[in-house]
């Protein structure tokens, strides 16, 4: 009776009741054999009202939302998938029992299915990994990586497939296809943590993201200005194996490629606020020190400077040769020269084509990473954690075919290179007699040149341990402490002159006694020596005394002039008086005046 009442005045509260009434228990009475009619009634009743009635958005929702609830309309049931039961165990496997702790039993039990019949399968579950937890595709990799131990041509299905699926979503570029793209960007980037792919694959899918389609007639559709998507995928990659281009070759590319994403970034001009932070974490996680540019002209200009630089670079490498001698190794072969040029310490060679034109610079880098990127030296020593390796040794000869597939993958990237062989020069032996004569002769000016010159003996200035002198002193001789010679000059009588001589004797040092004429050029120029440097000396203090003396001088002078001075005119006169006898009569004290400008060789540096 209450809802037939509200259906008589089907108008503003009564429809807000009428429906949560509905809501509550409508159900319930629909499905119950004892009101199912009256009840499916009623509901016919609501829905030709609101057709009737001219019902607001709100109201004509209300109703719409109840009656639907109460009365979903008819479809068929949903089929479910019937799989085999080696299929519904392998997704068990994979989808419900795989974590940290059951990973090494997982791969010992899909390495003992039957893979004639199940590989493909097996392939199909791997590439579901945007079904499965986000947090667990680096498991999905470490699997991959320990299957391809035993099964390698699956590890190269995984990683074809997942690059296949990358591009796939950015020529769609679907709405739906977002969660199934950032997580096939993380499983590409933990392929490369287990070093299942080289670097070379990430930058080429790094550079495929921001330039494919963009500046395209096809923009609009593949990349337009608003979508930012793209940057999620990069950003995505980066967080995940971008830390480990922190050295060599990598390092630098990854460098190039950050100037070409600043630009990409630019494009799209106006980010959400989320993708921004992350920008900024990523920036700060792998280049702190890299300048964000923050307009197109900048970072533009920054590529050109770029690019002019590594094409100088590569036609430096052109002019100097591209062929190290030393390392080549040759080979002949059907005929033709081979020449495996390996790489020694350089990140990059270039390689001729077989026509004898060069490759361009970009094609010309070829990194030699055997899966561990040896050439850069990154992961050579790098310890994987717990939860990212996978040790099996169920087989006793698992060691074995670890280094059997390790040569195999080495031998399947060594580079080699068929070139065309320089024939050798032909040299007249007329003109090499001629540029050795030439040769000669400029030698031999030059040796004629050098004899003539003057060579300055050096001076060597080494002063004498003072502990060597205990014991030795006498004050009638003249120690030249420069050179560390001494010199008697009192005992004028005799012929020689008495010189001490340092020596060394093992480690200790000793004092020895030498005999020296008296008129050798020795003595002749150690006594001119002492006499200038005695002059020297005299002429020094001579000057200080009379500048002492004048000082003095000036201050009495000073000082008598203003004693002088009194009240009386007669004591005025008598200080005159006496200031000008004192200033004309004082013997030298007018002369010391006039000698100022001697006093002017006193400064002087000798």
């Amino acid at each position: 009776m209450f809802m037939q009442s509200c259906l008589d005045d089907f108008t503003h509260h009564n429809i807000d009741v009428a429906c949560n009434l509905l809501e509550t228990c409508g159900r319930f009475l629909y499905r119950s054999p004892e009101t199912s009619l009256r009840m499916g009634n009623m509901l016919e009743i609501i829905m030709r009202l609101k057709n009737v009635k001219n019902l607001d958005a709100r109201h004509s929702t209300l109703v719409e939302n109840v009656y639907y609830q109460c009365k979903p309309p008819e479809r068929s049931a949903k089929i479910s998938k019937v799989r085999a039961p080696l299929q519904q165990y392998i997704r068990k496997l994979l989808f419900s029992d795989l974590d940290k702790s059951s990973i090494e039993h997982v791969l010992r039990q899909l390495r003992k299915l039957p893979w004639n019949d199940c590989e493909s399968y097996l392939l199909k579950c791997f590439m579901k990994v945007h079904k499965g937890k986000y947090s667990q595709v680096h498991l999905i990799a470490s699997l991959t990586a320990g299957l391809s131990r035993y099964h390698d041509t699956f590890a190269v299905a995984v990683v074809d497939e997942v690059l296949e699926q990358i591009r796939l979503g950015l020529e769609l570029n679907e709405y739906g296809m977002q969660q199934q793209r950032i997580a096939f960007m993380r499983f590409l980037g933990e392929l490369y943590n287990y070093r299942l792919i080289d670097s070379c694959v990430v930058f080429e899918t790094l550079y495929l993201i921001i330039f494919y389609g963009h500046g395209s007639p096809e923009q609009d559709i593949l990349d337009p200005p608003e979508d930012c998507f793209r940057l999620r995928m990069v950003i995505t990659l980066l967080e995940t194996c971008g830390h480990f281009f922190d050295r060599g070759s990598s390092k630098r590319r990854l460098d190039h490629f950050l100037l070409y994403f600043q630009r990409y970034i630019l494009c799209k001009g106006s980010i959400p606020l989320d993708i921004e932070f992350d920008l900024q974490d990523l920036f700060a996680d792998l280049r702190p020190k890299m300048v964000r540019y923050s307009s197109f002209e900048e970072v533009n200009q920054a590529i050109l400077e770029l690019e002019e630089k590594e094409q100088s670079m590569g036609s430096e490498k052109t002019s100097n040769g591209k062929y190290d001698t030393q390392t080549a190794k040759l080979s002949v072969g059907n005929g033709t020269g081979l020449i495996e040029q390996r790489e020694a310490g350089n990140e990059s060679i270039n390689l001729p084509r077989e026509n004898g034109v060069g490759l361009d610079e970009g094609e010309s880098e070829i990194e030699t990473e055997s899966g561990s990127m040896d050439a850069d030296g990154q992961e050579e020593d790098e310890e994987l954690d717990e939860d990212k390796y996978v040790e099996h040794d169920d087989d006793g000869d698992d060691d074995v075919e670890e280094e059997e597939t390790e040569e195999v993958m080495g031998s399947e990237e060594e580079e080699h290179v068929k070139v065309k062989q320089k024939e050798k020069m032909q040299i007249d032996p007329v003109e090499e007699a001629e540029f050795e004569k030439e040769f000669r002769a400029l030698m031999q000016e030059s040796i004629e040149s050098r004899k003539l010159e003057v060579r300055s003996r050096p001076t060597l200035n080494m002063m004498i341990p003072m502990n060597l002198f205990e014991g030795y002193r006498d004050h009638n001789r003249i120690i030249d402490v420069e050179s560390g010679d001494e010199v008697d000059d009192e005992r004028s009588g005799e012929s020689s002159v008495t010189f001490r001589v340092l020596v060394k004797k093992g480690s200790k040092q000793q004092m020895k006694q030498l005999h020296i004429p008296r008129d050798s050029s020795l003595v002749q120029s150690t006594k001119q020596k002492e006499a200038a440097e005695l002059e020297e000396k005299q002429d020094i203090k001579r000057l200080v005394l009379e500048y002492n003396e004048r000082e003095e001088e000036e201050r009495a002078v000073s000082s008598g002039q203003s004693m002088s001075w009194s009240p009386s005119s007669g004591s005025v006169l008598m200080g005159r008086g006496s200031g000008v006898q004192g200033g004309w009569d004082g013997g030298g004290r007018h002369s010391s005046r006039q000698r100022r400008p001697v006093a002017a060789g006193y400064g002087r540096r000798r």
